[in-house]
């Protein structure tokens, strides 16, 4: 029974993430700056690996690419490879930040996570689409962006954990 609730809530963690990454996607594509997003579907990863639950957040983080790319028409494209990259290197570091010892804050763990994403999908996109260096000028604005969306998503975090109670069971 315990893992039927177990695959059950994980499943509802993965559409959450999902559908927040979606409608994330559709607004941001109006804006004028369409490939920069504030990630709030990492707030479902933070939630897993600041509760440990490593190799849940990236089966999250894997199939909320695979399953949002079907719904934004984007699967075959580069932006799902930056976005699984990205995703997988952002739960990697955030693990680390939660492992070292001193240990990184709730804060900190998403601030780590954010830039990490960010830079790795820089590296991606240097490597993959433009063959050129000329894209590492973005890099000091990838990492403000970083992070002030780490803040942003954990404090979204701290909220949503201690409002629902259910969540720390």
């Amino acid at each position: 029974m315990k893992q039927t609730n177990e695959a059950v809530f994980l499943g509802f963690l993965t559409a959450t993430a999902t559908l927040i990454y979606v409608v994330e996607s559709v607004i941001m594509r109006a804006l004028p700056l369409p490939y920069l997003r504030l990630g709030l579907a990492n707030i479902v990863l933070l939630y897993l690996v600041s509760n440990k639950k490593i190799w849940q957040a990236y089966v999250v983080t894997i199939f909320k690419t695979i399953i949002g790319g079907i719904a934004t028409f984007t699967l075959i494209s580069p932006a799902v490879l930056l976005s699984m990259g990205g995703g997988i290197t952002a739960v990697s570091l955030m693990s680390i930040g939660l492992l070292v010892r001193p240990r990184f804050s709730l804060t900190g763990i998403s601030i780590l996570g954010a830039i990490g994403h960010n830079l790795a999908q820089l590296a991606l996109a240097r490597r993959l689409i433009i063959t050129n260096d000329s894209l590492f000028v973005l890099t000091p604005i990838l990492i403000l962006f970083g992070l002030i969306s780490g803040i942003i998503t954990a404090y979204i975090c701290y909220y949503i954990e201690e409002r629902i109670p259910a969540l720390k069971a």
